[in-house]
């Protein structure tokens, strides 16, 4: 079975998009156990600081956003946090965890829509869109 780290705002796009959309498909199929998805404390705490946005409190109010996070982290394979500091694996600083995680999980791939990591060019780790990534299983 394949397996993935997907990138947060995939995640969050699921949950404020059409389920009809790629990234609602992607999350469909991760509850159908299509794909195993690799998760750690700092991906989870990411998807939650980005719901707890004023901007989308009407997708997230109550527990929504909470109950959202909570079954990827119960239902997905967690590893610890990398600890690779040393960065520059892609344009945003701020995804480098990402790369860093597959790495060390040794996923098939890192499903996004960020061109940063589209287009970074990775060595051993594909980068692929959801609907590509979806194609594949």
């Amino acid at each position: 079975m394949k397996r993935a780290v997907v990138d947060p705002s995939v995640l969050v796009s699921a949950f404020v998009g059409s389920p009809a959309a790629g990234p609602g498909q992607l999350v469909a199929a991760w509850r159908d156990h299509r794909f195993v998805m690799v998760v750690s404390p700092q991906l989870l705490a990411e998807l939650g600081e980005v719901l707890g946005r004023p901007k989308f409190e009407r997708w997230a109010s109550g527990e929504r956003g909470s109950a959202y996070v909570a079954a990827f982290a119960a239902q997905s394979e967690r590893h610890v946090d990398p600890e690779d500091d040393v960065g520059g694996h892609v344009r945003d600083a701020d995804d480098d965890y990402l790369v860093a995680l597959a790495q060390i999980a040794r996923v098939d791939a890192i499903v996004s829509l960020d061109r940063d990591l589209l287009d970074a060019g990775l060595d051993r780790i594909a980068v692929e869109d959801p609907a590509r990534f979806l194609s594949s299983l």
